[in-house]
């Protein structure tokens, strides 16, 4: 074949990813709202006349035909409740428009270094607009909580990991600590780099076209690496091998992820770890490796004469953050990644590369949940613990596991805390401690369905499911688990400077520190879970810690009115009962007006139509008034 018709091919390819079904992947954000309330109202309407299943059916037959996958693991009426959502489909279909655009550019060959390194420029100028959008939107919103403390959303980010610098921190303090411990254990440091074959490469090292391409985009090449890892990891738990470290995922400069892995292990366990870890990486397109196997495997062991293993990733995690990082001395060119660009102008490329494609840049492997680490972080308040503990009598055991755990936490001691977790390589299920999640209760008569009638204790979400949030820690002790409450605050959020802003939800009673709800202000929906570790921002006056609300969520204040909670709960179950009989008579007559009532203004319309004609007729002369029935046109 040759150049101008692999050419002709590749094009062909390219503009055949625009077209996803009925939609055509083009950059008018308002069509693509336009087009996802357009299904959503179709599929709205089937589940009106044809009931859930069949409604179901054609709705999934919908999604699929718009090249989309279905959403999974969830019951037919919170499934019919997505994909009867016009913010459902305008976040999908954006996912969709956004990775069709940007592989058509990895196609072309304008995702490269001669190019758009890391993400082609239409793609990196989207992310740009985007981040724009949504720091307006924090600007424009503020948080209140009951203490009467007030801050906008763009100032309460700037407290927790969304901004980049505490990110980086936070992760260079637990890759050090991780390496403090591995020392104190006497275990060995290796550095592991893990690439694709050549198949999913869309063009070479020099930027010219690369004719093996099979077509995948960046997830499959995740997915590929995801796959060879998680084949290692069972051959390592066959051996009896333990590891832990953290994964760095980041692309190539065509966009093609391939993994760094630092990983500490037990010195015997090295041999055996790196040549199966070299025989996963390599089993696939063998012949591309006979004369040199490091351009798909490349094992390094850290020598701690040349420096920490801290240092072995700080560049590579200051490019997939921020690209600030402290230079070291006597070493050029460091402030430049792989191909010779600055950092600081390649890491918001390869952020944006990141949230086009959703891939995970650092995971974390064989260490403790860092979820509790973060919560522990929240209990700074000794006399707010105080008076809980006062409350609830936790066990002195318990009480002291959690004590020794958050003056770790606060102290920013890692190690210490994966020491008092019970060290690396050990299961989250035998942890002292874990996250206390909980699912809200309300006896609000508006939890009742205005269209379907059921009304549920539970807190429903946008989609009709309880909600469950972190609301503390639970502590294990040899005498059973007791729970600590770490999130005191309830936030109000409305529009700034307004008391009440049209089309904006005010959340209260919100034990979360951010909870934003939703997109669709105007709908009583899902709170999703707090998308900033703020830690308890202010230092206000002392006030009580425990009100008739916080008691609520709590099993320790719960038991003197057992008796009550299981009338109330009986009394629910029979209001469900009757309510879910009402909905499907009320559906089923709903549906039939529905019908009833088109069938009426379709009638009419061509009544109307008729009667107009008729009249025309006659004063044209072309019909005589002997010819028409009495009554006809009255």
């Amino acid at each position: 074949m040759t150049s101008h018709a692999a050419f002709i091919d590749r094009q062909a390819l390219a503009d055949s990813l625009l077209k996803c079904g009925p939609w055509h992947c083009i950059n008018d954000d308002q069509a693509l709202i336009d087009h996802a309330t357009a299904q959503a109202r179709a599929v709205e309407m089937d589940g009106a006349q044809l009931g859930p299943e069949k409604a179901l059916a054609l709705a999934l037959h919908r999604v699929t035909a718009h090249h989309m996958d279905p959403p999974s693991g969830f019951t037919i009426s919170s499934t019919l409740s997505r994909l009867a959502c016009p913010l459902w489909w305008r976040r999908q279909l954006r996912r969709l428009t956004s990775r069709r655009r940007e592989q058509r550019q990895r196609i072309l060959g304008r995702t490269q270094i001669r190019a758009g390194i890391y993400v082609s420029d239409e793609s990196y100028r989207r992310r740009i607009d985007q981040t724009t959008r949504n720091a307006r939107l924090l600007e424009a919103i503020t948080a209140t909580n009951q203490d009467g403390d007030q801050y906008t959303l763009a100032e309460l980010a700037e407290l927790g990991l969304a901004n980049p610098e505490f990110r980086r921190a936070e992760l260079m303090l637990r890759i050090a600590d991780t390496e403090r411990e591995a020392d104190r254990a006497g275990h060995r440091g290796m550095f592991y780099t893990i690439t694709t074959p050549s198949r999913f490469h869309p063009v070479r090292q020099n930027g010219s076209i690369n004719h093996k391409y099979a077509g995948a985009n960046p997830r499959e090449a995740q997915a590929y690496l995801q796959n060879l890892w998680a084949k290692a990891r069972a051959k390592f738990k066959r051996d009896g091998l333990g590891i832990y470290g953290i994964r760095v995922a980041e692309p190539h400069h065509d966009g093609t992820p391939h993994w760094h892995l630092l990983i500490w292990m037990r010195p015997e366990d090295e041999f055996k770890v790196t040549s199966i870890l070299r025989r996963y990486s390599l089993e696939d397109s063998p012949g591309e490796v006979k004369r040199n196997t490091t351009v798909r495997f490349k094992p390094v062991a850290i020598d701690r004469s040349k420096g920490s293993a801290a240092g072995y990733v700080a560049k590579y995690v200051a490019k997939n953050i921020n690209g600030k990082q402290h230079s070291r001395q006597g070493v050029p060119g460091d402030n430049l990644d792989h191909y010779g660009q600055p950092l600081e102008t390649s890491a918001p490329r390869i952020e944006a590369w990141a949230a086009c494609w959703g891939i995970r840049q650092f995971q974390f492997v064989g260490l403790p949940s860092v979820t509790v680490w973060r919560e522990l972080r929240r209990l700074k308040d000794e006399q707010r613990l105080a008076d809980w503990e006062a409350a609830t009598r936790p066990e002195p055991e318990a009480a002291a596991i959690l004590e020794g755990l958050r003056q770790a936490a606060n102290a920013g001691a890692w190690d210490k805390y994966l020491h008092l977790m019970g060290g690396p390589m050990q299961p989250r299920d035998v942890a002292p401690i874990r996250p206390w999640r909980v699912v809200r209760q309300t006896t609000d008569i508006a939890n009742c369905d205005r269209i379907t009638g059921e009304w549920s204790s539970d807190t429903l979400g946008r989609y009709g499911e309880p909600m469950a949030g972190t609301w503390g820690l639970v502590v294990s002790s040899q005498l059973g688990e007791t729970e600590y409450l770490t999130r005191y605050y309830r936030w109000t959020f409305e529009r700034k400077g307004e008391a009440d802003a049209v089309g904006f939800k005010r959340v209260t009673d919100t034990a979360t520190p951010l909870c934003l709800v939703g997109v669709d202000f105007q709908r009583e929906g899902e709170a999703a879970a707090p998308w900033t570790r703020v830690i308890n921002c202010t230092d206000g006056e002392a006030v009580t810690p425990l009100d008739e609300w916080e008691q609520q969520v709590t099993g320790s204040f719960g038991e003197h009115d057992r008796h009550l909670r299981n009338e109330r709960q009986r009394r629910i179950r029979n209001i469900q009962q009757q309510a879910k009989i009402d909905a499907r008579q009320y559906r089923a007559m709903s549906a039939k007006r529905l019908l009833e009532h088109e069938e009426r203004e379709r009638l009419r319309a061509t009544i109307e139509e008729g009667r107009a004609l008729v009249i025309g007729w006659l004063a044209r002369g072309e019909l005589s008034p002997a010819d028409i029935p009495p009554g006809a046109i009255a």
